[in-house]
């Protein structure tokens, strides 16, 4: 390990601890101030640990906040919501099934709109030319790629291309008054 390296990343950790902490209270607005202190801290302790790297790391500042984004990236895919069973039970012990299963949030006029709008959707491809309709389902809601069709349709990947280019411009005329 590289004295050097070490003291340059203490210096610089020493200076910029309350900088680093603001900077994950910007990016995660939700986060607590110890969550905030250990992200600064795992980046800090996985950078020590690899003290040697500042010999070819040309700006240090940009390094760090780079590995601080990193590691708020992974804190957020990471910190998916989670709810503990006992917090939601009643005063008799029970749990509400629908209470279970809402997000709490019940958008009516949303649901409705998403409704309507699939229904408008579906309309539309269904008047869509039957070659279209085909290209636009097969790689919209079946997830296939233009390779696996033309390999199996027999068709070159550029007229699949076009087609679905051809469909995609005709539903948005077709559903252009849901546009807000």
């Amino acid at each position: 390990m590289d004295k050097d390296g070490t003291g340059k990343l203490f210096d610089f950790f020493a200076a910029k601890s309350k900088n680093l902490k603001s900077y994950v209270h910007r990016k995660i607005q939700s986060i607590s101030d110890m969550d905030a202190e250990d992200i600064v801290g795992e980046v800090m302790l996985n950078l020590f640990i690899k003290a040697d790297i500042t010999g070819r790391v040309e700006n240090l500042a940009a390094y760090v906040y780079r590995s601080l984004h990193n590691k708020i990236v992974d804190y957020q895919r990471s910190n998916s919501r989670t709810m503990s069973l006992s917090s939601c039970m009643d005063e008799d012990g029970e749990i509400p099934l629908l209470e279970l299963l809402s997000d709490g949030t019940e958008n009516v006029s949303g649901e409705v709109e998403r409704k309507e709008f699939m229904r408008r959707l579906s309309q539309a491809i269904s008047k869509l030319e039957p070659r279209q309709r085909a290209v636009f389902i097969a790689t919209e809601m079946k997830g296939m790629s233009f390779r696996e069709l033309s390999e199996q349709w027999n068709e070159p990947i550029g007229t699949l291309l076009s087609r679905k280019c051809r469909a995609v411009k005709a539903l948005q005329e077709m559903l252009k008054d849901l546009r807000p």
